[in-house]
């Protein structure tokens, strides 16, 4: 077990510098990731003209990320951070330039193109949660909640802007240039990563020499016997259920059958979620926070959440087609409140994941509970689009907001979960491994030596 932040894992000597550059080469990936994203759609459609097809390799990159969550989380429990990180760095740079080069010689091969895809979506996987989990190894406990707020603030804005990125680079410059600008940025991304000194005791690697699916499995029963973060995590299923198809089924089919020649609305409308998820990480949630406390906070952001949406499906059966600005205004402002709320959620439960599991389980933790919340996004896009197709789009936001909100009246019914919200972020520090000790089998004893 790690013996403190400030102490054990000085990462350049300067913890609190350390943090922003890892964050800024994760915030650099993650737009290259999305401008790389919108590139290879681009082609693929240049090509072959099929969206269909466009759907299929989407859809093996998508899948490649949330299953490497799964299966792969061990791997930043077992490998310092630095090479775990830089390594994936590497492997996407590597494949950005292999299909940009593709690209300038005009060669496209669909299989080449999958094996591409599916390289930087397992790259993804496991970089991303590896770096939220880090924020617990190289930050003092009461600065924890912070660096999650900034980091989710990073994460929202590569979400907010990287599209608009990658629409503004693609219309000049072309669908293999911008593979070519993503490669460079990637590439800069390791060689950040790389200039940082991190000790071999960064992190709490896991000793022994058991297999990947041991290590996979030892994940998922950690946190099913952690009872606050399995319910947790069952609330993020549903949500997660709820909230991916509303961006990328239910909101574009309505926009597409109210104001079909006003696509302008749904870039504002969608990208109008994204700003509330800046605004709520840099400061709704530590207004929240300290007025109601983190135990209120997380059912009130379900509730706000939820609210924003099914809002939004009444807005849309009120206005007709020839009211766009109206919907446009009311829509925006009630979706700016549904991201706010999501990230009083995701900020609070993601501070008490890293204060409270132990280091040999953390970012197992961390990819387990964002696995679980993944694999029900298809799901939730057939179900809602089942719905659209026989009883309108707006019935279909209208139900999703409202599956939402119950989220906030049983995030608040189990004491065990406010519980763990309520306690104070010195009491949360391995909280998890004190209460549920048989959750982490063999390393819990280890774990409670080290803390002696």
């Amino acid at each position: 077990m790690d013996a403190g932040p400030a102490s054990a894992s000085p990462w350049t000597g300067r913890p609190g510098l350390a943090f922003a550059l890892l964050q800024a080469a994760g915030f650099c990936g993650s737009m290259a990731t999305r401008c790389l994203e919108i590139a290879v759609a681009w082609w693929v459609l240049n090509q072959t003209g099929d969206e269909a097809l466009l759907g299929l390799v989407l859809g093996v990159g998508v899948g490649a990320d949330v299953l490497s969550r799964g299966a792969l989380g061990w791997v930043g429990d077992r490998f310092p951070a630095q090479r775990v990180v830089l390594s994936c760095f590497v492997v996407s740079a590597a494949v950005s330039g292999a299909l940009a080069g593709l690209a300038f010689a005009g060669i496209y091969h669909l299989g080449l193109v999958l094996v591409g895809v599916t390289l930087l979506g397992l790259s993804l996987g496991l970089r991303e949660p590896l770096l939220m989990s880090t924020i617990r190894t190289l930050m003092d406990t009461s600065s924890v909640a912070g660096a999650v707020r900034v980091r989710s603030v990073m994460m929202s804005l590569s979400s907010f802007a990287g599209p608009i990125a990658a629409g503004a680079l693609i219309g000049p410059l072309g669908y293999s240039a911008v593979l070519a600008v993503t490669c460079v940025v990637v590439a800069a991304c390791a060689v950040l990563v790389s200039v940082l000194r991190v000790p071999a005791t960064a992190v709490g690697n896991t000793p022994g020499k058991a297999s990947w699916a041991a290590d996979a499995a030892a994940g998922f029963r950690a946190i099913k016997r952690v009872v606050p973060e399995w319910r947790l995590a069952l609330l993020a299923m549903v949500v997660d259920f709820a909230l991916f198809p509303v961006f990328a089924v239910v909101v574009p089919a309505l926009v597409a059958s109210h104001y079909p020649r006003r696509t302008w609305i749904l870039s504002i409308v969608e990208s109008s979620f994204a700003v509330g998820m800046i605004l709520g990480g840099a400061v709704v949630v530590r207004w929240s926070n300290a007025l109601l406390g983190r135990r209120r906070t997380v059912p009130w952001g379900f509730a706000i959440l939820g609210a924003g949406f099914a809002g939004t499906g009444v807005i849309a059966s009120l206005t007709g087609s020839d009211a766009p600005l109206m919907f446009t205004v009311a829509a925006s402002a009630l979706l700016v409140l549904s991201g706010a709320g999501l990230c009083m959620v995701t900020v609070n439960t993601g501070t008490v994941r890293l204060l409270a599991t132990p280091s040999q389980f953390r970012n197992r933790m961390v990819a387990a509970a964002s696995f679980l919340s993944g694999i029900v996004m298809p799901l939730g896009s057939l179900a809602s689009g089942l719905i659209a197709r026989t009883s309108g789009e707006w019935l279909a936001l209208t139900a999703l907001g409202v599956i939402i909100c119950l989220c906030a009246g049983a995030a608040a019914a189990d004491q065990t979960i406010t519980r763990f919200l309520g306690m104070r972020d010195d009491d949360l520090d391995d909280a998890y491994l004190r209460e549920f000790p048989h959750a982490f089998g063999a390393a819990a004893p280890g774990a409670q030596k080290a803390a002696l």
